[in-house]
């Protein structure tokens, strides 16, 4: 690949499809930078972008994250990067806008089930009946129950899975297998070798 911003890739899907895994080591073999979009907001505005979302909800956190964006963009103006995205940036009109320019738009597509099981499994009931380790965006729905709390999520995904769909240039299907036969599937359907 020749280099600048405009033959990046940038990685998309939702929570545990393995943006980030799959990102830093898909930058390694093509000797560039890896980027995280989460990252890059967190050194924006100087807190976690969980933290931003809990704290000046939905609107700061999109804003936040179109800056992100758009400092990426001009930072690596002249080489090429691998770009690891929020799982929520098919919600952001200007943040895709602001990594258009990039180049390939890529969407790692893990099973809807398989994903919701990895966040269910994390989450729990407390004694009061409220949540932990449950995604903000759930909560923002006020869930009483864990079945409501993957109804939502099923919702959810299956709509940014058509989201991702329509926008991206690649469907990767990423497995419920080792780090290095996804990475296998990534570079097949990217044509790198």
């Amino acid at each position: 690949m020749t280099e600048g911003i405009h033959n990046s890739i940038v990685l998309m899907g939702c929570k545990h499809c393995g943006k980030s895994t799959q990102g830093k080591l898909l930058a390694q073999k093509l000797g560039v930078d890896f980027i995280d979009t989460d990252d890059e907001i967190g050194r924006i505005r100087g807190v976690d972008f969980r933290t931003l979302y809990k704290t000046k909800g939905v609107s700061e956190f999109v804003q936040a994250e179109e800056e992100a964006c758009s400092s990426i963009i001009k930072k690596y103006t002249d080489r090429q990067v691998v770009i690891a995205t929020g799982g929520g940036i098919c919600d952001n009109p200007p943040a895709l806008h602001a990594l258009r320019e990039c180049g390939t738009f890529v969407f790692l597509k893990l099973d809807i089930k398989y994903s919701i099981k990895r966040i269910m499994d994390k989450i729990e009931e407390n004694p009061l009946g409220g949540f932990t380790n449950a995604p903000a965006y759930v909560m923002d729905e006020n869930p009483t129950s864990l079945k409501q709390i993957e109804d939502i999520l099923l919702k959810k995904y299956t709509d940014r899975y058509q989201q991702y769909q329509s926008i991206a240039d690649v469907v990767v299907d990423i497995k419920n297998a080792p780090i290095e036969e996804n990475l296998k599937a990534l570079l097949g359907a990217l044509s790198i070798k």
